[in-house]
């Protein structure tokens, strides 16, 4: 009798897990389905309180390293607003139900040219991660939508000279090509996807005059191989097709490198991924950046040194402090630490460490707010990248951002570069 007993409890406790496991994410419960919640007993919180290096070591345990840094060192300034709970569109969240659980993280035996995802189409593909791996996987296929159109600016900054020269470009991009969940065709935009295109890219730039009308495409493949592209040069007025044959090379001569990009472009399988810790940090998310042509001037403080700080608005955010070494050779980070939003799965701040295992660049990523949450993803509000060694930065400050705007597939193209470029 007793035995059937312990056979009847067991069971319900099956079917009550069953049916926890079971639960429909919803934009009400995305948060606490997919990642936690962030500790919001902060001592001597408040909203629109202003933290620099006069208070910055009463809130020590709620500031990543490299935000504590800059504040400590480089007068960085964080204005805090309330927390808010992130979701993703309707559409991302019906890809996550509709796939869940038929994502699996794949052992590649530590190489770095075999894809180590099975099983994804679209969605989230680890809600609740265990490991480093699922958190880099959902960080790559998180909601950043399908696709978009932005104008941005590029500063190199000196810490003792100030600004040195800017640049002003124009980005079109499809970045889901067989992931899709917003705009039709989901979930694979198939003239792409039959190429194992994973996302494609133009850009255009627009400032300076000596520049202006110098185009590229960039292509990125759904498994770990370099990505390609095009590069159209004016003064040359020709094409030049370009691969990248290492791993480590600088974005257009800037302190960012191609895989700094939203923190970190590069494939999963390039990294042995760990998760050190969760935790409870300021970001700058809802950051409250203003866009349009005075957007430079208005986010970054050009005139005070070090020149390069961000006026932002910063919010506690539940994130995933993980930590990625390389498996490639000759690879220029020994070691990168990643703050990524246990939410949204977004890059927030990175450290990222030379050959010899000293802190090199620190880099920090904000967005805003959601102009239709329902629909389209937060915006990209600006990012920064200081090179702590060289006391230099890059700052990229936003004019423009739209998502979701349905990219026409043939505007990314060799052949409509070429007719650009005429």
């Amino acid at each position: 009798m007793k035995r059937r007993n312990f056979a009847a409890i067991a069971l319900v406790l099956c079917v009550c897990a069953v049916a926890w496991s079971e639960e429909p994410i919803t934009r009400v419960n995305w948060g606490a389905m997919v990642g936690f919640a962030p500790d919001l007993a902060i001592p001597g919180w408040s909203d629109a309180l202003t933290i620099d290096a006069t208070n910055v070591d009463a809130f020590r345990m709620w500031i990543a390293e490299p935000t504590y840094l800059l504040v400590r060192n480089w007068n960085l300034k964080i204005v805090t607003r309330p927390y808010e709970a992130y979701a993703p569109t309707d559409g991302y969240i019906d890809a996550t139900n509709k796939y869940r659980g038929q994502a699996k993280a794949l052992d590649t035996g530590g190489k770095t040219d075999v894809v180590g995802l099975g099983g994804y189409t679209a969605g989230l593909p680890f809600p609740d991660p265990k490991t480093g791996e699922e958190v880099a996987w959902n960080f790559l296929h998180g909601h950043h939508g399908d696709d978009g159109r932005h104008e941005f600016g590029v500063y190199w900054v000196s810490a003792k000279r100030g600004v040195e020269r800017n640049e002003v470009w124009r980005w079109f991009f499809i970045s889901n090509t067989k992931h899709r969940t917003d705009i039709d065709p989901k979930p694979v935009l198939a003239e792409f996807a039959d190429r194992n295109i994973a996302a494609i890219s133009m850009t255009e730039t627009l400032f300076p005059p000596d520049l202006k009308g110098q185009l590229a495409l960039y292509i990125a493949y759904d498994n770990p191989t370099e990505r390609e592209g095009w590069v159209y040069v004016p003064s040359q007025r020709r094409t030049v097709r370009f691969t990248s044959d290492g791993h480590g090379e600088a974005w257009n001569n800037t302190d960012l490198l191609y895989e700094d990009v939203r923190g970190y472009s590069g494939r999963p399988e390039w990294m042995n991924w760990k998760i050190l810790r969760r935790a409870t940090i300021l970001a700058p998310m809802g950051a409250g950046v203003e866009f349009g042509p005075d957007a430079a001037k208005k986010t970054y403080d050009f005139e005070t040194p070090p020149h390069w700080n961000p006026r932002l608005k910063w919010q506690p955010r539940p994130v995933y402090v993980v930590e990625a070494t390389p498996r490639l050779a000759r690879y220029p980070y020994s070691r990168q630490v990643f703050y990524i939003d246990a939410e949204a799965f977004y890059i927030h701040m990175k450290e990222a460490y030379d050959a010899k295992g000293q802190l090199w660049k620190v880099l920090i990523n904000a967005s805003n707010v959601s102009n239709d949450p329902a629909t389209k993803p937060p915006l990209v509000a600006t990012s920064f990248v200081v090179d702590l060694q060289a006391e230099h930065a890059t700052v990229f400050p936003w004019f423009r951002n739209e998502a979701n705007v349905g990219i026409d597939p043939n505007k990314l193209s060799l052949t409509e570069m070429r007719k650009k470029s005429r």
